[in-house]
């Protein structure tokens, strides 16, 4: 995969027990993805107090959402960041996470109320509606009249459905049993076998008349009693008293409500459907944030703050935990901390912020066609963080170059057999194999086999039949090279931050470099030449700190050098062509030395000698012009080379013997036992007891 930003390492923190610090270690040079470096700084110390505040206020939201939080990681997670930040981060997502599930519930019960009232309502219309009772202008207010109308719940009390009974009656309605003395109780579904209910029904008996007065009718349903009551407003509080009482509900009739029966039911299906639509909606949303991945994680993260508050925190002063740090490209955190815990190393691993006296290291493309041409870009220097990675564009500009100048298919043979056969022992020649196969490539184009321009065809043409052509291809191909470099500058402008600097002036240069270019091919580009010089000059007087005189003749200086380095390194690029021309004239010479000899062996010789002269002497200067090309051309436009490499801990080799593996990691590297030492000094202060520890 081609990137063009170098991978920047993270710094990391581990605290792991004192006894299991050189496994620990190991492990994590296992990992291939973790640079020990020293921490300069004094062990960070954290806010106990705080934290615990932070901690505490998640267990109780915890505590009150156990059912709906989204259940953490079986073990503690990478604390990336700060603790109190982290931790107070993650509580307020909780947080705002815990009041839309609050929210929700609500809406929830309130919309399930709903239904169960809309049931309520169709069953009671439905039952009033098969026993007769007209309900015209129930739903119309009245300053006179209270109007109420009770869902009752049935018991094992006998009573008539299609009771009928008027307002003006004694009180008996259509309830046939042996507590008829009890006037209209069984009408309200009140079971003659509950004796404390009867015997607070005794104490009441002298209210039961008046609300005798106010039944007006009674009608059973599938489930409930439905009592139609009608009395005056000041008859409400034995409404209450009589009727709620016994576990009565009253049942609201809406102001929506239609005359008719089948636009009644038509009304509350319609009104059921969207209620029990919303309520789903509500459904699926509770389930997305009981599975919310960002909720989990901060739950993960506050867990392990407790558990670091518990084991770390308290712990750092001491020396039961030795203080491991460096640097580490894991592409997740949690890898690291997983590979400790699956060891069975109660260890805890933080992400904070690096120290501000050290640079963070970089990681270049590594995959196998990129690393051939690691060494180049290392002669120059390592990329930044904020700097292009050129690792890609050279597995792609360094073999071009190279074939181009070498174009011969039987010297392009020569040196991917040499590769092939030797880069297991010199592996900084591997760079030969890509280069070989592009030099076979351009003498199928050239026609040229071991010098011999007459062997095979040539694809495109002979270099000697078409110079200028062959002096002109490179040429164009420097222009791109350098516009890409001009390019790259501009987008390092970007991650700096610095763009719009970029723009006032660089890329004004860039445009004047472009027009000119194009002035021998179209003439009408020249007109755009002002333009670009004109946005040159204010960019440059907008960034000025001089005065504006002083500004302008500086920036013109600035300008004229800038122009004239890219013309030498365009031209530079004519090279490349004079090599290929080169190479072919010296191909002609040997064989036509070879030529004035008739004796075939002589012949032979001379043409062996001369071609692998021709490979030892033109691969050595076409690669010191393919180098000097990529640096002094292409590298200067973009690459300053602040940052350093990224250099990860060994891996250790697979030893039956840990005291052996530990002695000669060591023995070749003091620099690791310094770390060590200073790590857990004075818990072990010497190789001897970390020898010892480490066999234990």
């Amino acid at each position: 995969m081609l990137r063009l930003r170098p991978i920047q390492a993270h710094w990391f923190e581990t605290y792991v027990p004192r006894e299991q610090t050189l496994l620990a270690t190991e492990l994590l040079a296992s990992s291939g993805a973790v640079q020990l470096e020293l921490d300069p700084r004094i062990p960070e110390q954290v806010d106990t107090h705080k934290l615990h505040d932070y901690i505490q206020g998640f267990q109780d939201l915890a505590e009150a959402h156990r059912e709906d939080l989204p259940s953490s990681q079986s073990k503690p997670t990478a604390l990336v960041g700060s603790p109190l930040h982290l931790a107070s981060t993650a509580l307020r997502q909780l947080q705002v996470w815990a009041k839309r599930i609050d929210y929700l519930h609500q809406h929830q019960d309130q919309l399930q109320a709903e239904l169960d009232y809309l049931a309520l309502l169709d069953e009671g219309l439905a039952t009033l509606h098969a026993a007769g009772i007209d309900l015209d202008g129930l739903t119309h207010h009245s300053h006179f009249l209270c109007k109420c109308l009770f869902a009752c719940p049935q018991d094992d009390s006998d009573c008539d459905g299609d009771s009928d009974s008027d307002g003006d009656s004694d009180g008996d309605g259509d309830c046939h049993n042996d507590s008829e003395r009890d006037g209209v109780s069984d009408n309200f579904s009140v079971s003659d076998k509950d004796r404390d209910r009867e015997r607070e029904r005794e104490r009441e008996s002298d209210r039961k008349p008046a609300l005798q007065a106010l039944v007006h009718r009674v009608a059973r349903g599938s489930r409930h009693n439905f009592a139609l009551l009608l009395g005056e407003h000041e008859d409400g509080d034995i409404v209450r008293r009589m009727v709620l009482e016994q576990g009565c509900e009253p049942v609201g009739l809406p102001a929506w409500l239609s005359t008719g029966r089948g636009q009644q039911r038509r009304d509350i299906d319609s009104l059921r459907r969207r209620k029990q639509a919303r309520l789903e909606e509500i459904k699926g949303e509770l389930m997305r944030l009981r599975a919310d991945p960002k909720i989990a994680t901060a739950h993960a993260n506050l867990e392990t703050l407790a558990w670091y508050l518990e084991h770390a925190a308290h712990q750092l002063g001491s020396h039961d935990l030795c203080h491991i740090t460096g640097w580490t490209i894991a592409p997740e955190p949690t890898q690291l901390q997983q590979r400790l815990w699956d060891a069975d190393i109660r260890a805890i691993m933080r992400f904070p912020e690096p120290p501000a006296s050290v640079s963070s290291p970089v990681m270049t493309l590594n995959t196998w066609w990129a690393q051939p041409f690691q060494p180049l870009l290392l002669m120059w220097g390592t990329p930044g963080q904020a700097e292009v990675d050129p690792s890609g564009v050279l597995a792609l500009v360094v073999p071009l170059l190279f074939g181009y100048m070498f174009p011969d298919v039987g010297h392009g043979l020569m040196l991917v057999a040499f590769a092939m056969l030797f880069w297991w022992r010199w592996p900084a020649i591997r760079f030969l194999l890509p280069c070989g196969l592009s030099a076979m490539l351009f003498g199928l184009l050239f026609g040229d086999l071991f010098g011999i321009d007459d062997l095979i065809p040539a694809l495109w043409l002979k270099p000697l039949e078409a110079p200028m052509i062959v002096l002109g291809v490179p040429l164009l191909f420097g222009v791109l090279l350098l516009l890409l470099g001009l390019v790259f500058a501009g987008l390092e402008a970007q991650w700096r931050g610095t763009l719009r600097q970029w723009l006032q002036v660089d890329a004004a240069v860039l445009l004047l470099y472009l027009l000119l270019l194009l002035a021998p091919f179209v003439p009408e580009s020249l007109w755009l030449t002002p333009l670009a010089l004109l946005h040159y000059l204010i960019g440059s007087a907008l960034q000025a700190s001089a005065r504006l005189l002083t500004a302008f003749g500086e920036a013109l200086g600035r300008l004229l050098l800038s122009l004239f380095e890219l013309a030498l390194n365009t031209l530079s690029f004519l090279r490349v062509g004079a090599f290929a021309l080169a190479h072919a004239a010296l191909s002609h010479a040997i064989m036509a030395i070879a030529d004035t000899t008739q004796h075939p062996i002589v012949w032979l010789l001379i043409l062996v000698l001369g071609n692998l002269f021709a490979v030892v002497l033109e691969a050595l200067i076409v690669f010191v012009q393919t180098t000097r090309l990529v640096l002094f051309e292409f590298f200067i436009r973009f690459l300053h080379a602040d940052g350093r490499i990224y250099q990860p801990l060994q891996q250790p080799p697979d030893t039956p013997s840990l005291t052996t593996h530990h002695i000669k990691i060591l023995m070749q590297d003091p620099d690791q036992l310094l770390h060590r030492q200073r790590m857990c000094k004075p818990a072990m202060t010497s190789r001897h007891d970390q020898l010892r520890l480490g066999a234990r």
